[in-house]
C-alpha cells in the first residue's frame, strides 16, 4: 500500500471484536490467523480509509463460515454495550449480573460518558450477596469507534440522555437510579431493579440464560 501501509496496531479494535463475536465457539489461534491471513490479502489496496472495516468484513464472513460449518444453527456472539454517566456503579452491577446469567453465550461492555475516579465501593458487597462476579468489574472511558457495531447498546439513567459516540443496532433506554453517593440499601435496590430487567433484554436478543439469580 506504500503510503497507505497501516501498521498492526491499527486493526487492534478489530481483532478484539472478532474474539468478542467468535471467541466462544472458534479457538483463538484460528481467529487470530484468519485476520491475519484477511490483512495479508489486503496490503496490495491503494486507499487505506476504510481498510479496518473491509478487512473486518471479510474475516468476519470466514470466520462465520466456519462457525456454520458444523453447526448450521450456530452464530456469531452478540454484544451489549451498558452506558452510564460515570460508570461507577449501574454498568458494574449491569455486566456482572448479565455475565452471570448467559456466561459465554453474549458479549458484554461497559463504558462511562465521564467515568468516575473509582467503582462505588457498595457495588462489590451487593453483588456478593447474591453470589454474582466481582473479578469482570472494570472501568472504560468512551473511544470513539471506526469499527464493530454493538448489537444493543443501554443507556442506563436520566442522566444519558444523548445517543453515545458508540454504534449499535438498536438503543434502549432504562430508567436506573444512580448509585452514586447513596446507601448500601439504594445500591441493592439498584441490583434488584437490573435483575427484573436484565432477563427480559436476554429473551429479546434471543440469548439463552444459563444461569438464575435467587
Amino acid at each position: 500500500m506504500s503510503d497507505n501501509d497501516l501498521a498492526p496496531e491499527h486493526f487492534d479494535n478489530v481483532r478484539r471484536d472478532l474474539h468478542r463475536r467468535f471467541g466462544h465457539r472458534i479457538d483463538a489461534e484460528t481467529v487470530d490467523r484468519v485476520l491475519d491471513e484477511a490483512i495479508a490479502a489486503s496490503s496490495d489496496a491503494t486507499v487505506s480509509t476504510f481498510l479496518p472495516t473491509l478487512v473486518d468484513r471479510e474475516a468476519s464472513d470466514r470466520l462465520s463460515e466456519m462457525l456454520t460449518a458444523d453447526d448450521p444453527e450456530a452464530a456469531c456472539r452478540q454484544e451489549i454495550v451498558y452506558v452510564s454517566r460515570r460508570n461507577a456503579g449501574r454498568t458494574q452491577l449491569a455486566a456482572s449480573i448479565t455475565r452471570a446469567l448467559a456466561d459465554e453465550e453474549v458479549a458484554v461492555r461497559e463504558i462511562g460518558l465521564e467515568p468516575a475516579d473509582g467503582i462505588n465501593p457498595h457495588v462489590t458487597p451487593v453483588l456478593e450477596e447474591k453470589g454474582l462476579p466481582t473479578d469482570v468489574l472494570e472501568q472504560i472511558h468512551l473511544v470513539p469507534r471506526t469499527v464493530h457495531r454493538a448489537d444493543v447498546v443501554v443507556l442506563m439513567g436520566v442522566d444519558v440522555d444523548e445517543i453515545p459516540d458508540v454504534p449499535g443496532d438498536r438503543y434502549v433506554h432504562w430508567d436506573v437510579q444512580n448509585p452514586d453517593g447513596r446507601s448500601l440499601e439504594d445500591v441493592r435496590a439498584t441490583r434488584d431493579h437490573l435483575l427484573e430487567l436484565i432477563p427480559g433484554l436476554l429473551a429479546e436478543m434471543g440469548v439463552r440464560t444459563t444461569a438464575t439469580v435467587a
